[in-house]
């Protein structure tokens, strides 16, 4: 199974780019989640995607993420290429870990955000999904 490419989540809004980049960045969160630098950046993108954080404030927990030597895990709300290349990676990470398992669930989370309209539509109308 392939990861998802960059040209696909082009097709996503760019806050739904940040949840597919933050989903990825809880998958490998053992890479980051002593780094509280990093921690303050994922935590920050959340609030973000709630409207309680600034584009500016996701910008400076990046940078100090960046600055310690974690911005694979950072790159999240500052602007959608970054969410891009961030999950990107984190699916190239899966894919070289053997961990397939990442990718399946990657690519259906993003089947989810692209087709959610769809979904939502069929769920208040009770239709089988």
């Amino acid at each position: 199974m392939k990861p998802v490419s960059e040209e696909k989540l082009v097709l996503l809004s760019h806050k739904d780019c940040v949840r597919f980049a933050l989903f990825c960045a809880e998958q490998v969160k053992e890479d980051w989640e002593n780094i509280p630098e990093c921690v303050r950046a994922i935590e920050t993108t959340e609030r973000w995607l709630e409207g309680k954080a600034s584009a500016e404030e996701c910008r400076n927990t990046a940078y100090a993420a960046t600055n310690a030597a974690a911005h694979y895990a950072t790159a999240t709300a500052t602007n959608a290429a970054d969410a891009a290349a961030y999950a990107t990676y984190a699916a190239a990470y899966a894919a070289y870990d053997g961990k397939s398992h990442l990718i399946k669930a990657q690519r259906n989370y993003y089947l989810e955000l692209l087709h959610f309209d769809d979904i939502a539509e069929k769920l208040l109308l009770g239709a089988t999904i």
